[in-house]
């Protein structure tokens, strides 16, 4: 109901949430401007400075100090009256007062929508609608994160639209909900149901002064006045006959004796006039910079959450237009979901959603992230899961586990898990196992056994395909599913091999990129440090992945490979020669990225797991402290990068180089030099480090190991750092 409600607000006010977060940026931004240019006033007092400014204007009328700072000078000339920005310090005139013509307009906009009360009407209801968005947002935020307190610790790294919707959501929740509740209530004063506290009648001095008057800095009610509290004063009309000072301040108003200097009266607001400024403080930053940017920065995340939110939306139904009679989740029998990190699981799920809508069974499919807390006519679950890399989850499946402990579902739902992967990788369909496992925990009744698909064997899937169309009676298949990645030309520029006589050397490859089938629609090639780049051995086979060096920026990509025994893929790649051109792709690993910040970086790599590794620290510019570990076979023949990584110690970009060789003389590996660096290490935790890690599975294991042993001395462990996002793993 919650997530219908935010998605019903967002279409039907995304419009006027739009133009009010636009000019709300626009106004928040020329405050932060105003403050910025206004000059300081160093803590003088009116007295001081309104002496100053009446000395180098004479006929002065009016001194308004702006929110901002900004002071306004009204004085007198022969024919007419002039308004002037006066520096308060030297009293010089820095430029004629014109009030901006374009300013009044976006200020009328976003108060009224240039639609004048009925506008006011919308603008209140817009803020209202702004409020119910971030509280729905909120608790769907903390339902999709695991929790309420989950809105207090670091989002998993991850991509899309959907991921970056959470992001903006979660770092701007409570500036949203401040301009929306204080919009909502300046709506509300200036419609006159609330009042704001200016109505109150002050009372003019009855009494005429007629003694001589005082020198303005002498004035006692003035000299301990300071300046950053005035907002207005209002000289005697007549300067020949002392009279008084009409003063509005911060706090009040009243009346200053011209020839005493004594108060005649003064009035402090009362409290609907001290929670008016209070909102409008809170809704305009005019009194703090600082607050005028986090407001201008509020306003951007607005204008990012509506855009990210609508398009989000329109892409749900376009993929409500490619499963036809995708019912909604309250009243479908069969619940289909998918976990997919290419595409292709998507399309298997497809196929079947097709199929058993046209048997006639209410089905609804959504994304693995998707679950929702029950689903209440469900009879059964199918869910169809990839597994990324060596048992992780997909980016589509990443909140699952964490949603399904908050799940309702009736006990006599049925469930069928089918997995897609890699039979190469040690944990093969290690995420849809976990699956498994955690709705067998449940007690849920189990429609068919889990089953592995090897990558995606046509084979095995309408094996499966049969089973289930067996248990419920209906002709199920699948078709071949056309991989839709782009592939791109890479052609050969240089090869550098590493133990070129030994049983296994290794090659770092240098390639220019252009796609294959370039267009002026299609976005450039890009790519950085830890993504993927997939190589098909032969036709029909599945892809090998390699750890890109390289970013778009340095105008080619760089991969390093080992020769293995008998292995088709790093065969085919060794056997290039500069100028042969091959086919691949580039997949995005952003779980296998450095986090944002200075805090300690600790980098551990063992062969060509190096390749990511020496791209992190080539885009160390900011000389982050970078500390690498890593192990090779022999210092003489297979020392990747050995030049290259001297130059980087020397210019900053790398902080330490703990280096390992398996063959020589010490014989160590990798971990055994993080043992002999255990106390520096500690220290690094200390300082909030970040460790990520890359090679073989086994090396991998080793290092978690070592890790564990020094985290548990501080209370911690692998898993907490990795919950942080301060462990990262990218293995084979």
């Amino acid at each position: 109901m919650l997530q219908r409600t935010h998605v019903l607000l967002s279409l039907v006010l995304g419009v006027i949430l739009i133009l009010s977060a636009a000019s709300g940026l626009v106004l928040s931004g020329n405050t932060l401007v105003e403050h910025l240019r206004a000059a300081p006033s160093q803590g003088e007092t009116v007295a001081v400075v309104a002496e100053r400014i009446a000395r180098q204007l004479p006929g002065i009328e009016r001194i308004e100090r702006a929110p901002s700072g900004e002071l306004r000078v009204t004085f007198s000339t022969a024919t007419d009256s002039e308004v002037v920005l006066v520096d308060p310090a030297s009293a010089a005139v820095l430029a004629p007062y014109q009030p901006s013509a374009l300013l009044a307009w976006v200020r009328d906009l976003h108060r009224e929508l240039l639609l004048g009360s009925a506008g006011r009407w919308l603008s209140g209801l817009s803020a209202l609608a702004l409020l119910l968005l971030a509280l729905t947002g909120s608790w769907l935020l903390a339902r999709r994160l695991g929790g309420w307190r989950q809105l207090l610790l670091p989002i998993n790294p991850g991509q899309g639209l959907t991921h970056w919707h959470s992001v903006a959501a979660r770092w701007a929740l409570p500036g949203l909900l401040i301009l929306a509740s204080s919009g909502l209530y300046l709506a509300a004063s200036s419609q006159g149901w609330i009042s704001d506290g200016q109505d109150a009648d002050l009372a003019y001095p009855e009494a005429s002064y007629a003694a001589p008057a005082a020198e303005l800095g002498s004035l006692s009610a003035l000299r301990h006045l300071e300046l950053n509290d005035l907002r207005e004063l209002e000289f005697p009309s007549d300067s020949q006959t002392a009279n008084y000072y009409s003063v509005r301040t911060a706090t009040g108003e009243g009346f200053v004796n011209a020839s005493s200097g004594q108060w005649i009266s003064y009035q402090p607001h009362g409290f609907a006039r001290r929670l008016y400024e209070t909102f409008y403080e809170l809704h305009t930053g005019a009194h703090s910079p600082l607050w005028s940017l986090i407001l201008a920065a509020t306003s951007l995340a607005c204008l990012f959450l509506s855009g990210s939110g609508l398009l989000a939306w329109w892409r749900r139904q376009r993929l409500a237009r490619l499963l036809p009679d995708n019912v909604p989740a309250a009243q479908a029998e069969t619940i289909l979901l998918v976990g997919s990190q290419g595409g292709s699981t998507w399309a298997y799920a497809r196929q079947l959603h097709s199929q058993l809508v046209a048997s006639g069974m209410r089905v609804h499919s959504a994304s693995m992230n998707q679950l929702q807390p029950s689903y209440p006519q469900a009879k059964r679950l199918l869910i169809l899961t990839a597994t990324y890399g060596d048992g992780q989850a997909p980016d589509s499946a990443r909140a699952f586990l964490a949603r399904l402990e908050h799940c309702q579902l009736n006990s006599d739902v049925q469930v069928a898990v089918l997995g897609f992967g890699d039979a190469q990788f040690q944990h093969f369909c290690g995420y849809a196992e976990q699956v498994q496992q955690q709705l067998q925990q449940r007690g849920l009744q189990a429609l068919l056994p889990l089953q592995k698909i090897d990558r995606g064997d046509l084979g095995e899937l309408n094996g499966w395909a049969q089973r289930l169309g067996q248990a419920l009676g209906l002709d199920l298949h699948f078709t071949p599913v056309r991989n839709a990645v782009a592939l791109q030309q890479l052609q050969l520029l240089s090869k550098e091999v590493y133990g070129e006589h030994s049983d296994a050397p290794a090659a770092i490859l240098r390639f220019a990129v252009r796609a294959a089938q370039p267009s002026w629609w299609r976005p450039a090639v890009r790519f950085a440090p830890g993504d993927l780049l997939g190589i098909s051995p032969g036709s029909g086979q599945a892809p090998r992945y390699y750890s890109i060096a390289s970013s778009d920026e340095d105008d080619a990509l760089e991969i390093c490979v080992r020769k293995q025994h008998q292995g088709r893929c790093s065969s085919l790649l060794h056997g290039l020669q500069v100028g042969d051109c091959v086919e691949g792709f580039i997949q995005p690993h952003p779980d296998f990225r450095p986090s944002a910040g200075q805090h300690p970086l600790i980098l551990v790599g063992a062969g060509t797991g190096l390749a990511p590794l020496i791209g992190f620290v080539r885009k160390n510019a900011t000389q982050r402290p970078l500390h690498l570990y890593w192990g090779g076979r022999n210092a003489q023949s297979d020392f990747l990068y050995e030049d290259e990584l001297s130059e980087y110690l020397a210019d900053g970009r790398l902080t330490h180089l703990g280096l390992a060789f398996s063959q020589g003389a010490d014989g160590l590996y990798v971990q055994d030099r993080l043992r002999q660096d255990a106390s520096a290490l500690q220290g690094l935790f200390a300082q909030g480090a970040q460790v990520l890690v890359c090679g073989s599975k086994d090396m991998a294991a080793g290092v978690r190991a070592v890790l564990e042993t020094l985290l548990a001395q501080r209370g911690s462990s692998v898993d907490d750092l990795r919950l942080q996002g301060r462990y990262r793993e990218d293995v084979y």
